[in-house]
Formats: structure tokens, C-alpha cells, sequence
């Protein structure tokens, strides 16, 4: 047996799957790509912050999808609560920058940590995930956000190269808002999202059709499956914008009257649709100002696994990697529900597992 497989016979045996120990070269090259990484923050004006390693659970169960609790590693200390360690660092940072004693401080932070899930031998290898995030507080404008775009393109150039990697831009609020359009009951919205995500049109557009929806509303859930190129989202917004036109006049009809809804009410859901879909046009606007070299893909049925983010939301995808190596987003409520100031806030995370075997590669 050759030396390279004991020693992963070892680590097998010694450390719990999903975990991983660094010898003294591994440590000294993930030392160096953080050391650059942070300079370019720092550079940028951002200051460094650092988290906590645990946090309470109930944090985290509030702000997560149902289906993703089951995803949180708990013990419980002295006092009987029950803690966890840090499942979503943006939630920490917004939670340690909304104490008092740091009002006065900057805004623009950055932190290297660490988040973990158990996923329950789905993926044992990647239970824990080494990041480095930027969080604005006070500011989610689409040029504060095309700001830290760039700053996560410099990012990428430093860690990867040339390495292509997509951008993924989607909206959660439209999402929310076509479901409300849809007039199902609460208990249906988990399956909605996990058939829209999941592109699964079969299932998605006959359960629709079970429940007698208007022909231009299964439409617009069609054309939400599928992804376009930023160059071509203004046709996407008119085509949405057309099948909407046609949508009211169709609830206008008894065949298909929403039983609960004025038609002040249709007009408003319609209108809040087309509000979402300007906050996007202009993002992609700003984008092709600020000269992005990402590669911008709009996909209406991009959905984040916490709940907390209230707009613009987006992932990043590398060729033959399964998983978002970078993701972000606007999170405007998040802050007010730990003090009583409201703030707008947008901010974004690398994964460094995934682009350390590349900056190893090519450094």
C-alpha cells in the first residue's frame, strides 16, 4: 500500500468525515492565497472582523429554509441552550455589527471563517466549508453591489486566473411575489420552490394546471425555467411584462377569479412583479457600466437556502463543479430584527475549498 493511500486511510480513521487536517505545506499555501485575498480587501477599504465559532441555533432555524434545519450540528451548554457552530456567517457578521459599540465604525467588513453542516453523508466532504465574505451595512444600491462584483472579480483573478466561472443572478423577491400571484396556500410554497429550482417543468407545470391556473401565469412559470444570457433579459422582461397584461384580463374572467383577491389586489401582486423585475434591469444596467468581466446568466428560479434575502441574489458555478463556489445578495431586513435601526445591506462569500487546489496549481 502506497503512502499516499494510508495517509488517507488515517485521516479516515482519525477525523470525522467532512473535516480535514492541514500539514505544514498545506497550511503554508493556504496561508499565502488568505494573505493575498485579504490584502485586496483591505486595499478596498474593508476592515477585517472576526466571528465567533458558535452561535445559538435558533439563530440560524429562524433565517433557514425548512428543509435545511435538518442540516445544523447542535450541543447545548451550561445553561441548556442550544448552540451550534456557524451554519451562515453573513447572519453573524449583521448580528455582531448591530451591536451598539460598533455604530461608528466601518461599515465595509470582511472576515475569514469557517461554516458547517452536516448533510448527513450526502456530501461528507464538504460539511466544512472555509470562506472569506464581504458585508456592507448601510448600502445595497446596484452600484454598492456591482462594487463588491468587481471586488470578488479581483478576487477570483488572483485565486483562479483565468479559470471561467458563471454568474448566476436571480431575484427572491420575484419569486415570492409570482407566488403570490398564484393565490395557492402557504403549505405549497416549499414545493413550488423546490420544483422551480430543481427545473423540474413536468411536475411543476401539472401541479399548475391541477389547480386551474390561468393560461399566461403557466407562462410565466415556463419562461421562469429557463436561464437566459444578461444580453438577453430585456426580451425576457417583455415577454413577462406581456403574459402579465394578459393574466389580469384572464382573472377578470369567473373561470378563473381569484375567490380571495379584489382586483385592486391582482393589480398590486402584478405591479410588485414588475417593480422586481426593474431592480434587475437596473443591476444588470449598472453591470454593463462597470465593465464586468464575469460571464452574466439570469435564471428567474434561483433560489437561496436561507431566507433572508430580500432582492438581487446570486451564486457563481465553475466548469465540472457541482456546487457555487461564490454566492451573495441583498438582505435589507436583516439588520432591524436584531436593533432598531433599519439598514440595507448586501454582501457576498468565496469558497476557498474549491479554488485552492487551482491557485495551488497555477501560482
Amino acid at each position: 500500500m502506497n503512502s499516499a493511500k494510508k495517509s488517507k486511510l488515517a485521516e479516515r480513521r482519525w477525523i470525522p468525515d467532512g473535516f480535514h487536517f492541514l500539514g505544514p505545506e498545506e497550511s503554508r499555501n493556504r496561508r499565502n492565497l488568505l494573505q493575498g485575498l485579504t490584502q485586496i480587501f483591505e486595499e478596498h477599504n474593508y476592515s477585517e472582523i472576526t466571528l465567533p465559532s458558535f452561535d445559538y441555533t435558533s439563530s440560524f432555524q429562524s433565517q433557514m429554509e425548512a428543509g435545511e434545519s435538518s442540516s445544523l450540528l447542535r450541543s447545548k451548554d451550561w445553561d441548556g441552550f442550544e448552540l451550534s457552530p456557524g451554519v451562515d456567517l453573513t447572519l453573524q457578521v449583521v448580528k455582531g455589527m448591530a451591536t451598539r459599540s460598533h455604530w461608528e465604525e466601518n461599515q465595509n467588513v470582511y472576515y475569514v471563517g469557517r461554516k458547517i453542516r452536516d448533510h448527513k453523508k450526502r456530501n461528507a466532504s464538504r460539511r466544512e466549508i472555509l470562506q472569506i465574505g464581504g458585508e456592507s451595512i448601510g448600502n445595497s444600491h446596484p452600484s454598492q453591489i456591482i462594487s463588491q462584483v468587481l471586488l470578488l472579480e479581483k478576487l477570483w483573478k488572483y485565486s483562479c486566473r483565468e479559470t471561467s466561472v458563471s454568474f448566476v443572478l436571480g431575484h427572491s423577491g420575484l419569486i415570492s411575489r409570482v407566488f403570490e400571484l398564484l393565490g395557492w396556500t402557504e403549505e405549497w410554497e416549499g414545493t413550488f420552490r423546490q420544483l422551480l429550482f430543481t427545473k423540474n417543468s413536468t411536475e411543476l407545470i401539472g401541479l399548475a394546471a391541477r389547480k386551474n391556473t390561468p393560461p399566461s401565469l403557466i407562462q410565466i412559470l415556463k419562461a421562469f425555467l429557463k436561464p437566459v444570457a444578461f444580453t438577453e433579459f430585456s426580451g425576457f422582461e417583455k415577454q413577462i411584462v406581456s403574459f402579465l397584461s394578459e393574466l389580469q384580463k384572464e382573472w377578470e374572467t369567473s373561470e378563473f377569479r381569484k375567490q380571495t383577491a379584489t382586483k385592486e389586489d391582482v393589480r398590486n401582486q402584478i405591479d410588485s412583479v414588475k417593480q422586481s423585475l426593474g431592480e434587475v434591469r437596473s443591476f444588470i444596467e449598472t453591470w454593463e457600466k462597470g465593465n464586468v468581466h464575469f460571464t452574466g446568466i439570469w435564471d428567474p428560479a434561483l433560489i437561496r437556502d436561507v431566507n433572508y434575502y430580500t432582492g438581487i441574489v446570486f451564486q457563481g458555478y465553475m466548469n465540472a463543479y457541482p456546487e457555487p463556489v461564490f454566492a451573495g445578495g441583498v438582505y435589507n431586513s436583516l439588520y432591524e430584527t436584531y436593533t432598531e435601526i433599519k439598514k440595507d445591506a448586501c454582501g457576498f462569500a468565496l469558497h476557498i475549498d474549491p479554488i485552492e487546489e487551482i491557485f495551488n496549481i497555477k501560482k
